[in-house]
């Protein structure tokens, strides 16, 4: 049995409550042109992200 934070996540996967959530929103500007859900959006459009996406984005050079 493994014991859980009030996070539902357990003592290895726990934040401090200092550091950025992954559902917490951040807004970027891209560098590149992305497509995603069916839309295109072009380089220099801001969206607003998850900060799960923004790293995913990062590594692709889009952000």
């Amino acid at each position: 049995m493994t014991d859980k934070t009030a996070t539902g996540k357990t003592g290895t996967e726990a934040k401090s409550g200092t550091e950025a959530k992954p559902t917490d929103s951040v807004s970027v500007k891209l560098k590149k042109a992305h497509r995603h859900g069916g839309k295109e959006y072009a380089a220099g459009d801001s969206l607003t992200l998850e900060v799960r996406q923004l790293e995913r984005l990062k590594k692709a050079g889009k952000v």
